[in-house]
């Protein structure tokens, strides 16, 4: 993904606040590291930690004997609670095996709770609290928790049951996002829409005006229900760019607000682990934000995007900053940048993500993902670590896994997951066991691979 919009600079005054405001994220950072630090699974001491996503509990040991100290693992919804108020006792066997099977072998468990992946019986309950876009198509992969109230009440229910039969303190992390992948952005366009534009607010409560109770108290009324992107009157009056903005601004805080209700559940549920809120790729820029508020949200050519509210150094910044919450960069070694897959340097700290100048936007949209999402990581003050995309998002090659940990390095990042398990183990090139092995000894001792 790429980018993001801003809409105008700073005055002497705003800077100055500015450079306050950068010296308190920069003790709130050094404070959240510490604390990080003494929660890193194994050694203390370690510079970073390392993982795996899809862990195979088989080669958990043969990680763990070559400097991994992270597995992943993936808890279902539909196959936990296939019936509401129902929980499969087998598969909450299989997990606790799963799990115990993990640590027996001396690793840290990262967990998908799999809120991605909502039972069948959900969407039959609730039809008209879908995901719903302007052409009316629905979207039911992911549970609609940016405006539904019901839907929250379902999956508050389901991570309870969740904590009592696995016992959510047994995670050293759990992954925070919205969309059907899991990750922090609204879901993809309908395929209705010819891959265009979807924009995923025009169910029964996200177009309710003034109160609701199926909307969630935290999430405002649409300040202008029945307006359509695109659309250039509302109620036979023009309808101005800044009442666009209005509206984007709404849709996208309605968005961050379904991460931070995620957050709030857990630290209600007594949950002191790291909270992860995956960020995809590099999302939109400034510039493309502020073309598409002026054509109302039409047709433009980073439609998609931004229909997806994947803005990130607009959506950071609505994350509320929680002691154990932290970001995660999906996009290493994506391919992206020019050159590619290129690594953090110094000068990016004097960019300020949410006012870029015209010759500032052209330097960052030649940035790899995860340098421009923790340039925007740093500026909002949240520690950030990464994963690698995996070679469906771009093939690995001899070398990847030395490129990934430049860009870890550089970038600041705390840790790495790599994509996949079974890539370190099938003849993927450049992902051996042998390769993960000698990047994670060369980091801890501080060398650069």
């Amino acid at each position: 993904m790429t980018g993001r919009s801003g809409y105008g600079g700073a005055t002497g005054r705003s800077r100055a606040r500015r450079w306050v405001v950068y010296a308190v994220v920069v003790a709130v950072v050094a404070a959240v590291v510490s604390f990080i630090r003494l929660g890193d699974p194994g050694d203390p001491h370690q510079r970073f930690f390392f993982g795996t996503l899809q862990t195979s509990p088989r080669t958990a040991g043969a990680d763990k004997a070559r400097g991994m100290r992270v597995a992943h693992m993936s808890v279902y919804w539909d196959r936990f609670e296939p019936a509401p108020g129902q929980v499969d006792q087998h598969y909450v066997a299989a997990l606790k095996r799963k799990l115990r099977m993990f640590r027996d072998a001396g690793l840290h468990v990262e967990a998908g709770v799999g809120l991605n992946n909502p039972p069948s019986w959900l969407s039959g309950r609730y039809p008209e609290d879908a995901f719903t876009d302007q052409g009316g198509a629905r979207f039911t992969s992911t549970p609609n928790l940016v405006f539904s109230q019901e839907i929250r009440n379902e999956v508050e229910g389901y991570l309870r049951r969740l904590d009592q039969e696995i016992g959510l303190g047994n995670f050293w992390a759990l992954r925070i996002g919205v969309n059907d992948t899991g990750e922090f952005t609204y879901p993809p366009p309908a395929s209705s829409s010819g891959g265009a534009a979807s924009y995923w607010a025009f169910d029964r409560h996200a177009q309710a005006s003034g109160a609701d109770p199926g909307r969630p108290a935290t999430v405002p009324p649409n300040p202008y229900p029945g307006w359509r992107p695109g659309q250039t009157t509302y109620h036979g009056a023009s309808f101005t760019v800044g009442q666009v903005s209005r509206w984007y601004d709404w849709y996208v805080a309605a968005l961050a607000d379904a991460v931070n209700w995620q957050t709030r559940q857990y630290e209600a549920l007594g949950y002191h682990g790291l909270l992860l809120v995956l960020i995809p790729g590099g999302g939109f820029y400034p510039s493309d934000l502020s073309t598409a508020v002026r054509a109302h949200l039409g047709a433009t050519a980073d439609a998609g995007l931004i229909s997806r509210g994947a803005g990130f150094f607009r959506t950071i910044g609505l994350i509320e900053h929680r002691r154990t919450v932290q970001l995660v960069s999906t996009a290493l070694v994506d391919g992206s940048g020019t050159p590619r897959n290129n690594t953090c340097r110094p000068a990016d700290g004097a960019v300020t993500p949410d006012a870029l100048t015209r010759g500032t936007e052209a330097r960052a949209r030649t940035w790899s993902s995860v340098r421009w999402i923790s340039r925007i990581a740093a500026h909002e003050g949240f520690v950030i670590s990464g994963e690698s995309a995996g070679p469906h998002v771009a093939a690995y090659y001899p070398g990847v896994m030395n490129d990934a940990a430049r860009q870890l390095k550089s970038c600041g990042l705390t840790g790495l997951m790599w994509a996949f398990d079974h890539n370190l183990y099938d003849g993927t090139p450049g992902s051996s066991l042998g390769d993960y092995a000698s990047v994670i000894a060369k980091l801890q001792r501080g060398a650069t691979p």
